[in-house]
C-alpha cells in the first residue's frame, strides 16, 4: 500500500508535465520579460489609478488598478527563471521588476507631494500592516497564476482573479504616498507588504514549474547542486520573512480580543433593560498598561460618579488592566415629548401688579438659570468642547423657544450633534426648542510677522486657552499646523521654530504629555506666517 502510494506520488510531476505545451509557455515568458513603452504606460495609469483609490478610500477603484497592473508578468518570470536556472530571463525580469518598482515609487511620490489631499484613509493605513494572511494569500494566487500560464485553462477568468487577490500595485503606491508625504512609517509598511507578496508568488510559482516539467536545461551534478541553492535561499527567504507577519498578525489577533472584552464588559454595565444603553466606544492604548476608555451611553436617569467608578474598578479587575474610564452620557426619554410640555416654568409669566422692568428682570433671570443648568450637563457631555456663551428668546407666534449657543469647538458641528442638542434641552427644559449652534475655534490663528518666531504676551495669553481645555479634558489631544509666511527653505525653519516653541509651551508651562502633542509643518505658503492649534 504505502508502495503504491509512493509511486503514485512520483509519477503525478510527469502526469502534470504532459499537459503543458513546454514551447509555448517559456515564448510566453520570454515575451514577458522584454521592456516596452506600452509596458509602462498601462504601469503608470495602474499607479495613478490606485492612487487615486487609496486617497479618496475607494477600494472599487483599486480593485480596477490591479486589473490593469500589468506588474504580475515579470513577477511570474522570476519564479520561472529561478527554478529553471535561466540567467537570460533571470536578470531581465529582475531588471524589469526593479526598474517597475522604482517608477512607480517615483511617480506616486510626485502625485502624493502635488495632492490637496493629503489625509491617511483607511485603505491606505490596512496596507501598511501585513500579516500572514497576506503572505498566504500571495503563496495560493501565485500558484493559481502559475498553473493558469502553464495549463491555459481558464486563463481568462484565473488572472484576473490573481491580480486583484496578489495585489502588488496597490502597495507600492502607498510606499509612494509616504514617501511623497513625508511618512516613512507608511512607505516602510507598504513596500514591506509588497515585498512579502513579491516573495511568495515566486516561491508559489517555482513550485508549479518544477511540478509542471520545468528543469535546467543541462542536468549535471554542478546544475542540480545549483538549483538545490537556490530553492534553498528561497526557502529560507520565504521563512524568514514569515517571522515578523507572524508578529503583526499576533498583535492584530490581540487587538480584536481587547476591543471585544472591553465591548463585552460596557455592555454588561451600561446595557441595561429600560434604563440605559451603550451607543459607542473607544480606547486607547495609554502609559505603561493602562487603557483609556470613552463610552457613550444613552441613559433615562444620569449615571452619578460613584457610580461609573465602581463600572471602572469592576472592568479593570475583568480586564486585569488599570482602566481610566470616561462616560459621556446622553439623556433620552422613551415616547415622545409630554403633553403638558406648554406649562414649563422657563415660560415667563407676566403679572399685571408688578412694573414691566421688574418682570422683565426676573423673567429672565429665571430663563437664564433654567437653561444654564442644562448647558452644565451638556459641557460635561461634549467635553473638551463648552459652550462659551448662549441666547433665550420667544417668538410671538410660535411656540419653540430659541436658543443660540456659541460652543468653542475646532469642527463644525454635525447634523447628528444638533440632533441630541435639541432633545436634551427639549427634554430638561420640558418645551420644544428652536436650537440654532455657532461653532468657534478654541485658538484664533496666531500671525507672525516675517522672520518672528517668539511669542508675545497677547500670543500667550490667548493660548492659555489650551491649559484651561487641558485641565477640563486631560485626554485631549492638541495639534500644532505652522505655515510658512513665503516659499524657501529658510521661512520653513522659522514655521517649524515656531511650532517647537508652543509644543514646549505646552509641555514645560500647561504639563500636557508630548504624546498628546502633533506638530504639522506645511510646505503650502499663506499670505502670512500664520500658527493654528486645534483640539482633538
Amino acid at each position: 500500500m504505502t508502495y503504491k502510494l509512493v509511486s503514485y506520488l512520483r509519477n503525478i510531476p510527469g502526469k502534470m508535465a504532459s499537459q503543458v505545451n513546454q514551447r509555448t509557455v517559456i515564448k510566453d515568458i520570454y515575451l514577458e520579460v522584454d521592456i516596452s513603452p506600452g509596458y509602462f504606460l498601462f504601469l503608470t495609469i495602474a499607479n495613478l489609478i490606485a492612487l487615486s483609490g487609496l486617497i479618496t478610500n475607494s477600494a472599487a477603484v483599486i480593485i480596477g488598478a490591479m486589473l490593469i497592473s500589468p506588474l504580475m508578468g515579470p513577477i511570474l518570470s522570476c519564479g520561472f527563471a529561478l527554478i529553471i536556472g535561466d540567467w537570460i530571463i533571470g536578470r531581465k525580469a529582475i531588471r524589469k521588476v526593479t526598474v517597475s518598482v522604482a517608477v512607480s515609487l517615483l511617480i506616486a511620490a510626485i502625485a502624493a507631494y502635488f495632492s490637496p489631499m493629503q489625509d491617511l484613509t483607511e485603505e491606505i493605513i490596512s496596507r501598511t500592516r501585513p500579516n500572514l494572511y497576506d503572505l498566504f494569500i500571495a503563496f495560493f494566487a501565485g500558484i493559481a497564476g502559475a498553473i493558469a500560464i502553464c495549463t491555459r485553462k481558464n486563463y481568462i477568468t484565473i488572472v484576473p482573479g490573481v491580480a486583484i487577490a496578489t495585489a502588488v500595485i496597490p502597495p507600492l503606491s502607498v510606499a509612494g504616498f509616504g514617501i511623497g508625504t513625508w511618512n516613512f512609517n507608511i512607505a516602510g509598511g507598504g513596500f514591506f507588504l509588497f515585498f512579502t507578496n513579491f516573495v511568495a508568488i515566486i516561491f508559489a510559482t517555482s513550485i508549479i514549474f518544477y511540478l509542471y516539467g520545468f528543469k535546467p536545461g543541462i542536468v549535471t551534478e554542478l546544475g542540480i547542486a545549483q538549483l538545490k541553492k537556490r530553492i534553498v535561499i528561497l526557502t529560507l527567504s520565504f521563512i524568514i520573512i514569515s517571522i515578523p507577519l507572524i508578529y503583526t498578525l499576533h498583535v492584530s489577533v490581540a487587538g480584536v480580543r481587547l476591543r471585544s472584552n472591553i465591548q463585552f464588559a460596557l455592555k454588561q454595565e451600561f446595557d441595561v433593560e429600560k434604563r440605559s444603553h451603550l451607543a459607542t466606544f473607544g480606547y486607547i492604548e495609554g502609559r505603561g498598561d493602562t487603557l483609556e476608555i470613552s463610552a457613550i451611553v444613552n441613559t433615562v436617569d444620569y449615571l452619578k460618579e460613584t457610580e461609573v467608578k465602581r463600572i471602572e474598578e469592576k472592568m479593570a479587575g475583568y480586564l486585569k488592566r488599570d482602566i481610566i474610564l470616561s462616560v459621556e452620557q446622553v439623556r433620552v426619554q422613551a415616547g415622545g415629548l409630554k403633553d403638558d410640555a406648554s406649562k414649563s416654568a422657563i415660560l415667563p409669566t407676566l403679572v399685571s401688579s408688578r412694573p414691566p422692568g421688574e418682570v422683565l428682570r426676573s423673567s429672565r433671570d429665571d430663563s437664564l438659570g433654567i437653561v444654564r443648568k442644562t448647558i452644565e450637563k451638556i459641557n460635561k457631555i461634549i467635553s473638551p468642547s463648552i459652550v462659551d456663551d448662549f441666547y433665550i428668546g420667544f417668538h410671538y407666534n410660535v411656540a419653540p423657544v430659541a436658543i443660540n449657543l456659541k460652543i468653542k469647538k475646532d469642527n463644525p458641528v454635525t447634523e447628528t450633534e444638533m440632533r441630541w442638542l435639541n432633545r436634551i434641552l427639549s427634554e430638561e427644559l420640558g418645551y420644544p426648542v428652536d436650537l440654532k449652534v455657532e461653532s468657534v475655534p478654541f485658538i484664533s490663528p496666531i500671525v507672525f510677522n516675517r522672520g518672528e518666531t517668539l511669542l508675545s504676551d497677547e500670543m500667550k495669553t490667548a493660548l492659555l486657552e489650551i491649559r484651561k481645555v487641558y485641565q477640563r479634558s486631560p485626554a485631549s489631544k492638541f495639534v500644532i499646523e505652522s505655515y510658512p509666511g513665503a516659499a524657501g527653505q529658510k521661512e520653513k525653519r522659522f514655521a517649524e521654530e515656531r511650532a517647537d516653541i508652543i509644543a514646549a509651551l505646552f509641555a514645560e508651562e500647561f504639563k500636557i504629555p508630548h504624546e498628546s502633542i502633533k506638530k504639522v509643518v506645511h510646505r503650502g505658503t499663506m499670505k502670512l506666517a500664520t500658527l493654528t492649534v486645534s483640539v482633538l
